[in-house]
């Protein structure tokens, strides 16, 4: 695993003797990286003897099998010497419990507190489409690109804003502004109030995915902003997305499907108030960042009493 995977073991065990915590919460993503670096950080708590909370968030082996073998064992040896193993939907238990047989996971969704989204009227003439997230194909990118290079061809009228950063990010910098010219807007990575003003700006909040989702964050946010969602049938998406009520949902990959949905949904400017207000109130009912810090507390305590 190497020799810098040794050194964040080493200095997270001695965080841990200094600091005694009652527990540890190791957030993970089912990635090949990040299922081996959080392998040696459970067993660092297991050594401490001290109970750990697995809170999985997406990643490559979320919905589908590893092909190798030493990763799936990882996986399964991870799930069950953890305390408590969270996951985001009842999709995602299914997916791992199919898997991982006998492993208890407890469903606990992101949340976002919506009182940080600021409701403003928008006053947009020309669409503002926004994306926000890690600039890598998992988000589905390449198909963003081609899809909005078809609507935009269609001559219908709108803007691409992207926000964040990745691998890919001059590829598509690059393709997006031959092809939209001044209709594109990169603005980098954007976080805190910045974050909020921009989702706030914005009319519809595209989110493509291709793998790799838990319950996006970036999403939840949008719909707090009463942003109108686009985005794929993904992991936990489709559990939060209604579609056609409280946004719209595309099928992984399909750009074809993307564009036709991009386009309908900027026809149907009349629709967005509804459809905006329809997200917002999911969040307020479903994903109140209150109840989850409530519901959190209640895994906390019940893992220390265990342990």
């Amino acid at each position: 695993m190497g020799v810098e995977a040794d050194r964040v073991a080493i200095a997270f065990l001695i965080a841990v003797i200094r600091s005694k915590p009652d527990l540890i919460h190791l957030n993970t993503a089912l990635t090949n990286l990040s299922i081996w670096r959080d392998l040696m950080l459970l067993l660092v708590g297991r050594v401490a003897r001290r109970p750990v909370i697995l809170a999985i968030h997406g990643g490559k082996y979320l919905m589908s099998r590893p092909a190798s073998a030493s990763v799936d064992r990882a996986i399964g040896f991870m799930l069950r010497h953890s305390a408590a193993v969270i996951v985001l939907s009842e999709i995602e238990r299914a997916s791992l419990s199919r898997r991982w047989p006998n492993i208890e996971l407890t469903v606990l969704p992101n949340a976002v507190d919506r009182r940080n989204a600021p409701l403003i009227e928008r006053s947009n003439n020309v669409p503002v489409v926004v994306f926000l997230g890690r600039i890598h194909e998992s988000k589905g990118i390449r198909q963003l690109a081609e899809a909005c290079g078809k609507v935009h061809r269609s001559g219908t009228e709108f803007i691409l804003r992207c926000c964040g950063d990745g691998p890919e990010r001059k590829w598509f910098v690059d393709a997006m502004t031959d092809e939209l010219q001044t209709a594109f807007e990169y603005r980098g990575v954007v976080a805190g109030t910045e974050k909020w003003a921009t989702l706030a700006s914005s009319d519809i909040f595209v989110l493509p995915s291709v793998y790799g989702e838990g319950m996006p964050m970036a999403m939840l946010e949008a719909m707090a902003c009463r942003c109108v969602v686009i985005a794929s049938d993904n992991a936990s998406i489709t559990a939060v997305i209604d579609n056609g009520e409280n946004g719209f949902i595309v099928p992984s990959g399909d750009a074809d499907a993307l564009a036709k949905t991009l386009s309908k949904v900027i026809a149907a400017r009349e629709d967005w108030p509804m459809i905006g207000d329809a997200a917002r109130k999911t969040v307020a009912d479903k994903f109140s960042s209150d109840d989850y810090f409530a519901a959190l507390d209640s895994i906390y305590l019940r893992a220390v009493d265990d342990s």
